[in-house]
């Protein structure tokens, strides 16, 4: 919810400036901000990072 109501406002506030395509523009940047910020920031990471390098193949 609180994602939908930032970007209303930017959009509003994009209009008023800027016209149509200001109102698309930064409603449009709030929400890719807002997903990035939910991808990046708060969930957790599922990969398994040993840090060594080292290949974990059979083949040599």
């Amino acid at each position: 919810m609180l994602g939908s109501t930032a970007a209303m406002k930017a959009a509003k506030k994009g209009y008023k400036r800027y016209g149509i395509p200001g109102a698309l523009a930064a409603g449009g940047g709030v929400i890719l901000g807002i997903r990035f910020v939910k991808r990046r920031f708060l969930s957790g990471t599922g990969e398994d990072d040993t840090g060594d390098g080292a290949a974990t193949t059979d083949e040599q």
